[in-house]
Parts: structure tokens; sequence; C-alpha cells
């Protein structure tokens, strides 16, 4: 996708094929991302469902830092987006170091507050014993994924999306063989279990961030760029860092929520468990319809934003809502339409009743389904910098979520067979309060600039 010329008039939009062409090479590297985790909780279940719980628990576990870090650095997005509309390019460069900087520091609270929530997370579930080194191993390499998601952005948020994709797809296809060698073993490559499926996300990490570091480093863009200005610069990391503060606290918030109703779930025994494992492995893969998604947008609307095109806000709503639509009536084929199928496909080895299969199966869809949505409102109010809306937001999850959930499960007594439809509830809060913050933004953005056009004129 071309940049937004900020000399164009106001009254420019995006098109749907203009729209697809951004949204395809970001939905597959997001698809790549969000392959190998499924299928490697579907391989754990091949060798047993204990291993496929704990892999999954630890992912959930770990996400309330990782998660934290990457929506800050990808905040990156917005300031790229927001430089290369206002064409203050040699600002981009020192900007993306100071993410750089802020993702290798996140170390110095991640694992010490991480090793004392994993003893408290895990104590007293059935997967105890097996699920710890594996969770350790996550929350050691956890810096690498904010490290990714910075220098993702440099080319993300300038419409150049080629190289990321290639390189994510190259990272995650060998991801899966390596992943499958560490796992069962191969030849020389003994047999790691749940330890080998955290080997091989470690090493295609790795790869995935040298890797676009040498390119984020070469010539061209250093002499566009300033690329290799990567001095630690305090009030430049501020001035990146301070908008995404009450961004990652919100979402250290949303992902507490999740921990609280995930850990609620695990402590309920092994039936509780298996539901939770299932469909959470189920929902790996199908979030990564929102989450391009929500590259995009951020995309857009930040350059609308640098170039002051404001009257195609609304404009630059329809494309997303109709690829939206389509991933959603996708998704409903297989956890729809043919459950049992699905099911039997991707867990062979797990015998459940054939309702609880299409119970667990409608909740994911309809989770993915206000999940994918809500990511539209969402990416406005991100590239608005709209952050203490997105501390507010932090609260309401807690409400619409572990409360929602607990009232539900533990007070009520419904089967925990109904969870993951309980939780679509809280993504289609967020989707609604996140429309209606994204709405009024819109509305006093144009009113600010209509006001601004009267008293240049007068």
């Amino acid at each position: 996708m071309r940049a937004i010329n900020t000399n164009e008039k106001k009254t420019m939009s995006i098109g749907l094929k203009q729209y697809f062409i951004l949204f395809l090479p970001i939905a597959l590297m997001t698809f790549s991302v969000n392959l190998f985790p499924t299928v490697e909780k579907v391989l754990l279940a091949s060798l047993s469902k204990e291993g496929m719980e704990a892999s999954l628990s630890a992912f959930y576990a770990v996400q309330i830092f990782q998660l934290t870090w990457v929506s800050l650095a990808m905040m990156a997005l917005v300031f790229v987006g927001s430089w290369y509309g206002e064409k203050k390019w040699i600002r981009i460069g020192p900007g993306i170091w100071q993410f750089i900087w802020f993702s290798i520091f996140s170390l110095a609270i991640t694992l010490p507050f991480g090793y004392l929530y994993g003893k408290f997370y895990f104590k007293g579930t059935v997967i105890e014993e097996i699920v710890l080194p594996y969770y350790y191993s996550l929350l050691a390499m956890s810096f690498l994924f904010p490290l990714g998601g910075a220098l993702t952005c440099f080319f993300i948020g300038r419409g150049k999306t080629l190289f990321v994709c290639i390189i994510t797809l190259i990272c995650h296809l060998i991801k899966l063989p390596i992943g499958y060698a560490c796992i069962f073993g191969w030849k020389w490559i003994p047999s790691l279990g749940l330890m080998g499926g955290a080997l091989s996300i470690f090493i295609t990490q790795l790869v995935f961030c040298l890797a676009l570091l040498f390119l984020f480093l070469n010539k061209e863009n250093h002499q566009l760029y300033h690329t290799r200005d990567w001095g630690f610069k305090w009030p430049l990391f501020w001035e990146c860092i301070q908008p995404g503060i009450l961004r990652a606290i919100n979402r250290l918030l949303s992902m507490g929520n999740w921990g609280a109703m995930t850990y609620l779930m695990a402590q309920g025994g092994e039936n509780q468990l298996l539901t939770l494992s299932i469909g959470g492995t189920l929902a790996l893969l199908t979030g990564f319809f929102g989450e391009a998604i929500c590259l995009v947008q951020m995309t857009v609307v930040s350059q609308i934003l640098g170039a002051k095109n404001y009257d195609s806000f609304y404009s630059a709503f329809r494309p997303g809502i109709i690829i939206a639509t389509i991933a959603i009536l996708v998704l409903s084929v297989n956890l729809l339409i043919f459950p049992d199928w699905t099911f039997q496909m991707l867990f062979p080895k797990i015998i459940l009743d054939p309702s609880t299969v299409r119970l667990i199966l409608m909740g994911v869809w309809f989770s993915s389904a206000f999940y994918t949505f809500s990511f539209l409102p969402i990416s406005y109010v991100l590239a608005f910098k709209d952050t203490y809306f997105s501390l507010f937001m932090g609260f309401v999850n807690w409400i619409a979520g572990f409360l929602f959930i607990y009232t539900f499960i533990e007070i009520l007594h419904f089967s925990t067979d109904y969870f993951w439809l309980l939780a679509s509830f809280l993504h289609f809060t967020t989707a609604l309060f996140y429309y209606l913050r994204t709405t009024w933004l819109i509305e006093k953005c144009k009113l600010s600039d209509s006001l601004f056009t009267i008293e240049s004129k007068a």
C-alpha cells in the first residue's frame, strides 16, 4: 500500500483492493505466528492430554507479561505511521531503537515477578510438576517478542509488508519441522516432549529477530531513516513509551483478568482443564484474523492522522468490516457446520460427548467473531493514542470477564462446557465500548479540524 499523500484532499479514502493488498501479507504473517502454538498443542495432545494442558496453561500464564510488553512495543506502529505520514523520516530509526531498548529492559520485571507468579498460578494443579520448566523457558525468552514486534512495526508502519511476510513465513515454516523433531525426536535429536516445543520457539523467534534487525540496519534504511542511530535517548524513549504505558496497564489488567478466568478453570480439576485446553487451542489459531485487521487498520488510521485526511476515517472502516465478516463466515464452516469432524481431526485420542464438542466449538466461534470485530475500533483508539480509555477498559474487562464467568460457573453452577460461550460476552462488551469511543473520537477530531479551518479563513 502506498503512503497517504499529505498534499491530497481530505476526501481521500482507501478501497477494498488497496486494503486487501496490505491485509493479505499481514494475515499470512499472523497466521504463521499463530499456527505453530496450535500445532504444538495438537502434537503434544497425541503424546498425552496432560502435555497439551501444560503447554496451553503455561502459554496463558506467560501472556500476562509477554503481551503486556508486546502491546507497548506495538505502539511503535503508531509512531512510524505518523512520522512517515508527516515526512519526519529521520525520527523513525532512533524511535524504533527506543522500543528495542525497552524490550531488553523488560526482563528486569519479567523474570523475578514471572517466577513468583508461576509458583502461585500452578500450585495445586494436576500439571504442576511438568509445567514449570516449560513455563520458565517461555518466561526467559519473552523479551524476543516485543523486540520482534518493534522491528516489525518499522516495515508495516511504512506500508512495506513484503520483507516481514517472507521472513515470518520462512521462520514459522521451519519451526514446524524443528518443533516436530524436538518434541518426538529425529535421528540424532532426542525426544524432548514438552521442552522440545519451548526450544523450537526460542530458535525460530531468535532467527526472526536477527533477520529483521539485519534488514533494519541496511545502508538504504540508514540513509533514509537513521536506523543505525542506536543510542538510548531518554527524552525520545519517554516520548515513545509514555503513550503506551496506560495501554500496557490495560493489557496487564486484561491478561490478569484472562489469567484469573483460566486459573478458575485450572483449579477446577481435569474436566475443566480439558475444556479450557481444547477451546484455547482452537482460539489460538482463529485469533490471527483480528490481529491482522488491527495491524492494517492501525497503519491506515495512523497515516490518515499524520496526513490530516480526517474525512477518510469512516470510509476506512468499511474494508475492515468486509474482511472480518468473510473471516467469521469461513470459521463457521469448521466450528459450526462440521464441529465433530473438526474435533476428531485435531484431537483423535480425546473422547468427548458430541454435545459437549459442539457446545465448546460454538463458544469458540462466538468468541472469535466478537474478538475479530473488536479489533476494528480498538485500532482507532490505539492510533489516536487514547490511553486513558484503554486503561478504563482494563477494569471493564474484569467485570465482563472474570466476575461474569465466576457468577455463572461458581454461583449459578453452569456447566464448564459453557465456558467459551460465556467468554464471548467479554469480547462483545469490548467491541461495543471501543466502537462507541471510536465514533466519539472521530467526531471530536473532525470538529476540531473544522473549527481550525474556520479560524484560518477568518
